[in-house]
């Protein structure tokens, strides 16, 4: 099914009132399946979606393979419109816009000064000579700490009780490090593990401890020997780069390892608990 997006070419921008189509006699199944083509390319073209280089959500993966792939640039794929993403992200922009508003009505810039800062980009660091950037969920200056919002299903939920996965726990000090390197005083990381799924935010789990650089230089010197191997075997050619990262151990039922080109499905073990995405 094709959907035109963009307006006719003589379209014309200088008529105050507005135009409304007029009725087509469409099919109601028709104009709903057009309606989900609608949301479904708007998913899958929004810049989260579209984005190449690594970030600061999977410079801590455990898995040696999808870090090396990630680094390597190779293309990863969805089996699927990726959904549960997107109400996350669907949830990340309310929240930011409930911050901002509550520093906007007590008019915080003019008079004690902001105290949350939503969706702050700051360079985490570098890997291989390219700097890394991120957005920082919210940070509370007058807590010194960061918050990394995580809209989970229950199963996430229930592991997060017993503390952040690796990927999670260095993306938040990856953030607190850029924010430190930028001069704001940063002593604490937490994460809120916001339930997808439950009635109220009292199955919410808020995990927090205090800011650790060396774990965040730990997860760049990581990838920054991962991305110097793969230079070094570019000057073989590409193929010594691909055999090399399709060798590499993969993290126990990892789920990232299936979007990318040598996923071999006989390879897969049981279940995964989803590694969710912000």
């Amino acid at each position: 099914m094709t959907i035109t997006f963009e307006p006719p070419a003589d379209f014309d921008y200088s008529i105050e009132s507005p135009r409304y189509g007029a009725y087509q006699g469409i099919n109601p199944r028709a104009g709903l399946q057009e309606a989900r083509a609608l949301i479904e390319h708007a998913i899958l073209h929004q810049p989260r979606s579209l984005q190449k280089r690594i970030g600061p959500s999977e410079i801590g993966t455990p898995c040696d393979h999808c870090l090396a792939a990630k680094l390597a640039g190779w293309p990863s794929t969805e089996k699927d419109v990726p959904w549960l993403p997107f109400i996350g992200t669907a949830v990340h922009s309310a929240l930011e816009d409930m911050f901002i508003n509550h520093e906007i009505h007590r008019n915080a810039i003019n008079t004690t000064g902001l105290r949350y800062l939503g969706e702050h980009r700051t360079m985490v660091g570098q890997i291989d000579g390219e700097d890394i950037w991120g957005s920082v969920d919210l940070t509370d200056l007058a807590t010194g700490m960061t918050v990394d919002w995580k809209i989970v299903g229950k199963t996430t939920l229930d592991a997060a009780r017993r503390g952040p996965s690796e990927v999670y726990r260095a993306q938040a000090h990856l953030y607190a490090k850029g924010l430190c390197d930028e001069g704001f005083d940063i002593r604490h990381v937490s994460i809120a593990y916001l339930p997808r799924n439950a009635m109220s935010l009292a199955q919410a789990v808020w995990w927090t401890e205090p800011h650790n650089r060396a774990v965040a230089e730990n997860a760049l010197a990581r990838a920054n020997r991962f991305a110097l191997n793969i230079r070094a075997l570019r000057t073989i050619g590409q193929e010594a780069v691909d055999g090399w990262i399709t060798n590499l151990p993969r993290y126990a039922n990892c789920r990232d390892c299936e979007r990318f080109p040598d996923y071999k499905p006989q390879a897969r073990d049981d279940e995964f608990s989803d590694l969710a995405r912000k």
